[in-house]
C-alpha cells in the first residue's frame, strides 16, 4: 500500500500573535534536546497564545521553544519527519554554533510538538498533528547533517520589534523504537500512523511444512517470516500479529 505524505503549513505570525478574527493554523515545537545542547536542551523562552486552552473564551499564554511553519513527513514508518521553525536568538546561536563545530553527536534525545488548527463547521479548535509521547531519534545525514540555522532576524509580526530566526532539521527514527503521531482533519475525525519500525528476535521451533530446524528469526514490522510463529514478543509492544494494533498504533 502507498503511503500517504503528512505535510502542515502554519501562519508563523499567528502562532506568534493570534488575530481573534483569523484562525489560521498554528503549531509550536515545545521541546527539543540532545546533539550536543546543553542539558534540558532548548528554551521555551516564547510566549504564545495556545487557543486549545480557551476555555472560557481568552486564550492561556503559553511558553514554547519554537514556533513552526511546516511540518513534512513523506509517510513512511522509516521516512525522517522535517520540520521548519522560529526559535529566539539565544536557541539560534546555541544550535549554530553546534551546526558550525560539526556535529559528532547526532542523537535527537526529545522532540514534542504540536499543530492545531480550526474546524468552521464546529467552530472549535482541535489538535491537528501531536506525537503520542514525545519522540527521539537521529538527525540524518552522515558528513552532511541535516540542520540548518538561518541566522537572518526575521519579525515576528509587524510593527513588533522582536525577531526570531529560522531553523530547519530532520530527525529519522532510531532502531526499535516505534510512535504513534496523532493527526486529525477535523474536531471530530482523529486517526494515528506509526513512525518508526520495530525489530524483535525470535526463536523459532521445527515445521514439517518447510523442513527447518530451530533457529532465529527476525520479525521487521508489518511483515511476517515463512513458517515462525503467530505469536511472538515484539520489543514493549502488543505480542499479537495479525489484525492487531500495537500500543503505538501500527498494524502487525
Amino acid at each position: 500500500m502507498a503511503t500517504v505524505p503528512v505535510v502542515f503549513e502554519c501562519s508563523v505570525s499567528s502562532g506568534f500573535v493570534m488575530d481573534p478574527n483569523e484562525h489560521q493554523r498554528i503549531g509550536w515545537v515545545t521541546k527539543l534536546d540532545g546533539f550536543g545542547l546543553p542539558v534540558g536542551g532548548i528554551k521555551a523562552d516564547l510566549q504564545v497564545s495556545d487557543p486549545l486552552t480557551a476555555g472560557n473564551g481568552t486564550p492561556l499564554v503559553v511558553p514554547v521553544a519554537g514556533v513552526i511553519e511546516k511540518f513534512s513527513w513523506a509517510g513512511g514508518a522509516g521516512d525522517p519527519l522535517e520540520l521548519d521553525f522560529y526559535v529566539s536568538q539565544e536557541n539560534a546561536f546555541q544550535i549554530k554554533a553546534l551546526q558550525q563545530t560539526a556535529l559528532k553527536n547526532m542523537a535527537v534525545k526529545v522532540l514534542d510538538f504540536l499543530i492545531a488548527d480550526y474546524d468552521q463547521q464546529t467552530k472549535a479548535w482541535f489538535t491537528a498533528l501531536i506525537p503520542g509521547q514525545p519522540l527521539s531519534g537521529t538527525i540524518p545525514g552522515k558528513g552532511v547533517p541535516e540542520l540548518n540555522v538561518d541566522m537572518t532576524p526575521v519579525p515576528v509580526k509587524d510593527g513588533i520589534d522582536v525577531n526570531v530566526y529560522k531553523i530547519s532539521i530532520a530527525i529519522a527514527p532510531q532502531a526499535h523504537q516505534v510512535y504513534a503521531l496523532k493527526l486529525a482533519t477535523s474536531s471530530t475525525r482523529t486517526v494515528a500512523k506509526s513512525w518508526g519500525v520495530a525489530y524483535g528476535l525470535l526463536r523459532s521451533r521445527p515445521d514439517p511444512r518447510y523442513g527447518r530446524s530451530p533457529g532465529m528469526y527476525v520479525l521487521r514490522l508489518g511483515r511476517r517470516c515463512r513458517g515462525m510463529p503467530r505469536r511472538v514478543r515484539g520489543q514493549g509492544h502488543a505480542d499479537r500479529m495479525e489484525g492487531h494494533r500495537t500500543d503505538a498504533g501500527a498494524r502487525w
